[in-house]
């Protein structure tokens, strides 16, 4: 995302509190280097129309999904969407030598962008759901 500053995303959080929580959606947001990563839980039928949406919204370029399961337990059951930048992820996490930005999909399995997500959020995974950050 070029030229977004923190205050939009703040905008795009706010925004997004509110349709989340009309449609039963859940989440977690991460704005780094310029990218976003994002997790997006609740019913099958809500989580595919709100990446229908977001695919069809001109503001998103890049779209990647890289992991799409279904699971009885939210990672984020109490955050109609999370938001995690620079300021607030461990630095031992950035510098790291297994993190790019972007967490290039040729790179990193779908797998690997959750976990490096959870670590963000500091969220433990159950131990079946999250294979080792890699």
């Amino acid at each position: 995302a070029e030229d977004i500053a923190l205050e939009d995303v703040y905008g795009i959080i706010r925004l997004s509190h509110n349709r989340n929580s009309n449609a039963g959606l859940t989440g977690g947001l991460i704005f780094l280097d310029g990218y976003f990563i994002q997790v997006i839980e609740g019913a099958p039928f809500a989580v595919a129309r709100r990446y229908e949406r977001i695919l069809q919204d001109d503001r998103h370029t890049e779209i990647v999904k890289r992991l799409d399961e279904t699971t009885t337990d939210l990672l984020f059951p109490h955050d109609w969407m999370a938001l995690k930048d620079a300021s607030g992820i461990d630095p031992s996490l950035l510098t790291m030598p297994h993190y790019l930005p972007g967490l290039p999909s040729e790179l990193f399995t779908g797998q690997a962008v959750l976990e490096f997500l959870l670590r963000c959020f500091n969220i433990q995974p159950l131990p079946e759901q999250v294979p080792a950050f890699c």
